[in-house]
């Protein structure tokens, strides 16, 4: 186990790169801060523009996608822009080959739009009444995306942006959230408040929720397997769930604060998990 000072602020996106030596950080007035996932040395820092993150991702030629105002394509090597996609960011989601992106753009709008991530065109758009859009997730299978807002959470068809499935919670205007895909795309998590809804998404409806004795879900994580979940929380703590019964395997206080992002490095062998300290913690995982 490791444990860095990452940056000043609060994070809130963690995201490995694809051969996992790299890991990009996220947060309050962060786009982005790129550290080596074992030394935890700096490589290159982006400053921010919004209060918040949360959405931080690797294309697959390694590039890293962030929020900077619009969405904003870096280069991996020194983070100099190679590309902008829309006009102002509030969240976003890559599909699985990199070839588009799933934006919400439009600041007092519910609106998303899919971008050529190549050329940084919109290719089709959707209004939705989701509330103030915070999580955007695309499925690994390429056939959905789905929004969680202050209001409502939509499944939609990632060619069209049809919604198949949609549910309201008031619980979602208490803040940040989860939301997550599982590997195979079979499975989709979102949280409100304390509650972890589970979706069978090929049938567009809830088959399960967790209610454990917690303060508010932050993040989550598959690992590359499916059989787990990885999940941080406002109280401090990093819990596993075996994902056939959703019960909780173990847990983990890291003592780095109130924890608000989480990430599975992709061969599944580590995690890492950052908060409102500004630390970074990346263990072995042995799920």
């Amino acid at each position: 186990m490791l444990i860095w000072k990452a940056d000043t602020r609060k994070i809130d996106a963690l995201a490995f790169s694809p051969d996992g030596r790299a890991l990009a950080v996220g947060g309050a007035h962060l786009a982005c801060r790129l550290i080596d996932a074992t030394t935890g040395e700096q490589l290159w820092r982006v400053p921010g523009k919004q209060p918040f993150s949360l959405s931080l991702a690797f294309a697959r030629d390694g590039s890293v996608v962030c929020k900077c105002g619009p969405l904003s394509i870096r280069s991996a090597t020194n983070g100099s822009e190679v590309r902008k996609c829309g006009n102002w960011c509030q969240a976003f989601a890559l599909s699985q080959d990199s070839r588009h992106a799933f934006v919400a753009d439009a600041k007092f709008q519910d609106i998303v739009r899919r971008y050529d991530l190549a050329t940084g065109d919109p290719r089709r758009e959707v209004e939705l009444e989701a509330g103030k859009i915070k999580r955007i997730a695309a499925s690994p299978d390429g056939k959905l995306v789905a929004v969680l807002g202050c209001r409502r959470f939509h499944l939609l068809t990632t060619n069209k942006l049809e919604v198949v499935g949609s549910e309201a919670h008031r619980a979602l205007s208490n803040g940040s959230f989860a939301l997550r895909f599982s590997p195979c795309g079979r499975t989709l998590v979102y949280t409100a408040g304390r509650t972890l809804f589970v979706w069978d998404t090929a049938r567009a409806r809830e088959v399960a929720k967790v209610e454990p004795d917690t303060k508010q879900f932050m993040d989550a994580a598959f690992t590359p397997c499916g059989q787990r979940l990885i999940t941080v929380s406002k109280d401090g703590e990093t819990r596993v769930w075996e994902t056939a019964t959703w019960t909780c395997e173990r847990t983990f206080a890291w003592a780095i604060g109130s924890l608000r992002a989480v990430a599975v490095s992709p061969d599944g062998t580590r995690a890492a998990a950052a908060g409102d300290e500004s630390r970074v913690v990346v263990w072995d995982l042995d799920v």
